[in-house]
């Protein structure tokens, strides 16, 4: 019988697939932490207006890959085998953030993952519904799509509604132990900080970048993923800057549903291996998702022209 290492069957290869890393996870955190404590020097260090956006951008696009892509692993228990350890990575990841691993976990596994995307009470389309974005079967003009796509996250609006959310969320996992022990988490942030004089600091390269950065960037994700996706369910971006530099494999979408249990750091072979069992659209970044998400919209427009020709006849 050939051991696990030679077999080469479709469940021996999944199984090489699922293997965690967890020196992997440790570095990737302690990296992302290290590149945003970096950009805060740099901002002290160097003052004015160009340095302090650049320093934000980039503080909120580690801020995006810790808080979004990888406390997203933390919730499929790919950060570690050891379970203690995956869930103290993953409140490392989520407390941050002003959520708990707990919270996302019940909403995003069991509303998204566990639910069909068939299955209207799906939680994307309840985010989808909370953004104003237009049901997929109605029109979307080409002025709504530049300023549900564009303008609205960009001009602050999602930021603001990220803000209303998380607050919320305060609220609706009030039953979790682990809400009360992340607000008494940052209730001593705040005090440390205030006894220090940092609290402008903490307001200006955390807060800041949080509001204006990461909720733009996980938007952008989320709307890309399942919004008016042609002759499929779900939309992988395969852009190698976003998946590489920024987001962590976030955009091999397709296969993440379909093998949740795959780290993040495997999606790349892994998809190689098993892309011809996914219905997926395809895109190759932002810009041709919104182009797809546009001609959807076309698509279902001419549509509703033909049947209301077929009508008049």
């Amino acid at each position: 019988m050939p051991d696990a290492a030679h077999a080469t069957g479709p469940a021996a290869k999944l199984g090489i697939f699922r293997v965690h890393s967890t020196w992997r996870s440790i570095a990737t955190i302690v990296a992302e932490y290290a590149l945003i404590g970096f950009g805060v020097a740099l901002g002290r260090a160097f003052g004015g207006i160009w340095t302090y956006v650049a320093v934000v951008l980039l503080i909120g696009t580690r801020q995006y890959a810790l808080g979004e892509c990888m406390a997203h692993e933390a919730s499929h228990r790919n950060l570690s085998r050891r379970a203690w350890l995956n869930e103290a990575l993953g409140i490392a990841l989520c407390w941050p953030f002003f959520f708990t691993l707990g919270g996302y976990r019940r909403f995003h596994n069991r509303l998204h993952h566990k639910t069909s995307l068939r299955d209207d009470a799906n939680s994307i389309y309840e985010d989808y519904e909370d953004w104003g974005l237009p049901p997929a079967g109605s029109p979307l003009r080409r002025r709504a799509a530049w300023w549900h796509l564009v303008f609205k996250p960009l001009l602050g609006v999602i930021g603001v509604r990220h803000l209303m959310k998380t607050v919320e969320d305060f609220y609706w996992d009030r039953d979790l132990v682990e809400n009360t022990a992340m607000l008494s988490f940052w209730a001593l942030v705040v005090v440390l900080f205030a006894y220090g004089g940092w609290l402008a600091g903490l307001f200006f390269y955390w807060m800041v970048p949080w509001l204006v950065v990461l909720p733009v960037l996980n938007y952008w994700s989320e709307v890309g993923d399942h919004y008016r996706v042609a002759g499929a369910e779900t939309r992988s971006n395969l852009s190698w800057p976003l998946n590489k530099l920024v987001a962590h494999n976030i955009g091999y979408h397709a296969l993440h549903h379909r093998y949740p249990s795959i780290p993040w750091f495997r999606l790349p072979r892994a998809y190689g291996e098993f892309r011809h069992e996914l219905t997926e659209q395809v895109s190759r970044g932002h810009v041709m998702t919104f182009r797809q998400i546009m001609q959807a919209t076309v698509t279902i427009r001419r549509i509703g022209e033909q049947s209301g020709s077929a009508d008049l006849h």
